[in-house]
């Protein structure tokens, strides 16, 4: 059985940032939609451009996961049955950003899901993230449910200064903006080289281009005592495509 697919249409846009566009979403098809799902994600279904088709799509069909894209649930407000989602814009071309650029109020977008959160412990003492900013949502959203007394750092690519976002984060999160155009960047190996090799009982959170996803990861096995079932790492997206 596939996930729920759910027909919606643009409520808001809004930018948040240079390189952050926030759009709400709205429809009837969200009336059964679960509450308290933020920091998990859903699939966003899009029309296809090539036939300049208004509506998506819905439905498991030959090929259709070429129209989804995965994204961060950063609200849902059951009451008005509207959903918010965070795109990263303005820095690449693809079928999710070229959409939002151009999204406006009542244009169509498929939703399926949601899935569950990926933090692996939002209950753990002591929390490592590292993202650039196609990430920031989630990160932001993780943090934002964290308990009061939690400790530890965030390390967050953004392209510029006017990027950075007020964040609601406990006071023992350290919050290191990394202020580059290269999501590449060695300053996610240095932040996490600086916080020692003993992660035993830290929940640790991973997501960014491929090739960084898999420094991080070797950086861990081979220099860092940690929980191997506190780790979250996944490749947002890849720089061969």
């Amino acid at each position: 059985m596939g996930p729920t697919m759910r027909m919606t249409q643009v409520l808001s846009v809004c930018d948040l940032t240079p390189h952050m566009k926030r759009i709400v979403v709205t429809g009837d098809d969200l009336s059964d939609f679960p509450e308290n799902k933020e920091g998990g994600y859903v699939k966003a279904i899009f029309p296809n451009p090539e036939v300049n088709d208004k509506k998506p799509k819905l439905g498991m069909y030959l090929g259709f996961r070429k129209w989804m894209r995965s994204y961060t649930i950063r609200f849902f407000d059951k009451q008005n049955l509207a959903l918010t989602l965070d795109f990263a814009v303005n820095d690449h071309q693809g079928l999710a950003s070229n959409w939002a650029l151009q999204a406006k109020v009542g244009d169509y977008l498929g939703i399926a899901g949601p899935g569950e959160p990926k933090h692996t412990d939002l209950l753990a003492d002591n929390h490592l993230f590292f993202g650039d900013i196609t990430a920031l949502p989630a990160i932001a959203t993780t943090l934002e449910k964290l308990a009061n007394n939690a400790t530890g750092h965030a390390y967050i690519q953004v392209p510029s200064e006017e990027d950075i976002q007020p964040l609601k984060a406990p006071k023992g999160i350290k919050v290191h903006w990394l202020v580059t155009p290269n999501k590449l960047t060695n300053e996610f190996l240095t932040g996490l080289a600086s916080r020692g090799n003993n992660l035993k009982g830290t929940a640790i959170f991973i997501a960014a281009e491929a090739s960084v996803v898999k420094q991080l990861k070797e950086y861990l096995n081979e220099s860092c005592n940690y929980d191997k079932s506190r780790l979250y790492a996944s490749a947002y997206w890849n720089k061969k495509r």
